[in-house]
């Protein structure tokens, strides 16, 4: 008999951003007989209709008829995985053939902390429990969404950090699937994922025949500079709070990206003379993004 290719090599752990496909899917699928059910997940799917209250009945099953929902889902998504879940869509190269899952030792599904991610997530743990008996399915609890998208941002990336470092260290073979979620916390999480080793991702658009692997290499951030841009905010967000500042100041020069997108969007409010305004809601976000900055340095401090 011949050696198994895969055998011989270290176990695989799998960390897998989160959208909520799954549930955006069952509600064009879902018929005019399911109407009770139709409404529960119209309020985590339509962005028309969201109501987090409802949605959350759905994910606790909290009334009579929410528990018969998620099993009308979690056969849905069984009867079609790969048409009801973009991630389980861009691991169909893991999922299919005579011998699932094989080498795959952890699953992490990184949802946030809201009723309709946590509902998306909780349908894929259970298939993914299912399709990979031999594995361990984790849902991970993404904070900080409440307080608005650079807290959770933040969040996201000293968790998929944490757990990459961690898998790399134990010799285990890491993958990132960065098919669901918003594209900007895609990137952050490769991002994070690239300072703690040697990580590969994946990815496969709806349009896409074929899952890909974008270009990974490990990467370790200039320290120097990184930790010259995060004193340059915190100084603007602490010292120059209640101030204006003159965008042709040079010393702003690597910063300067930051404070012309926030005053593009409105986040950030000018003077008369075009100089920036340093109000709380601007120093709230240059401390978070200089917070950010860490999570993606911590790699470097590591022994």
């Amino acid at each position: 008999m011949g050696v198994e290719p895969l055998a011989m090599l270290p176990g695989q752990v799998h960390l897998v951003m989160v959208g909520t496909s799954v549930l955006r899917n069952a509600l064009r699928r879902l018929g005019a007989g399911d109407a009770d059910c139709r409404s529960l997940v119209e309020a985590c799917a339509d962005p028309r209709k969201l109501d987090r209250g409802r949605c959350r009945v759905l994910q606790e099953a909290g009334e009579p008829g929410a528990q018969n929902c998620l099993e009308k889902l979690a056969d849905m998504l069984e009867a079609d995985p790969f048409g009801m879940s973009a991630e389980l869509n861009a691991m169909d190269w893991l999922l299919q053939g005579s011998k699932p899952c094989r080498s795959v030792e952890e699953i992490k599904l990184y949802a946030t902390d809201t009723p309709e991610a946590l509902t998306a997530a909780g349908l894929l743990s259970r298939f993914l429990g299912q399709r990979c008996p031999g594995a361990s399915v984790e849902v991970k609890r993404v904070g900080g969404v409440e307080a608005g998208f650079w807290p959770a941002l933040l969040s996201l990336v000293k968790m998929i950090h944490e757990d990459a470092f961690d898998a790399v260290s134990r010799g285990k073979m890491v993958f990132l699937n960065a098919t669901a979620g918003f594209k900007p916390e895609s990137a952050a999480a490769l991002l994070a994922a690239m300072t703690a080793g040697p990580v590969a991702a994946y990815y496969k658009h709806e349009s896409m025949r074929e899952t890909v692997l974008p270009p990974m290499i490990p990467l370790r951030l200039d320290q120097g500079k990184a930790r010259a841009i995060t004193a340059k905010l915190r100084f603007i967000a602490v010292e120059r709070l209640g101030e204006t500042i003159s965008l042709s100041d040079p010393d702003l020069r690597d910063v300067l990206w930051l404070l012309v997108f926030l005053i593009a969007t409105g986040a950030a409010k000018t003077a008369a003379d075009g100089s920036l305004v340093v109000d709380e809601r601007v120093a709230e976000v240059l401390e978070t993004i200089a917070a950010v900055y860490d999570a993606l340095m911590e790699s470097m401090w590591r022994p």
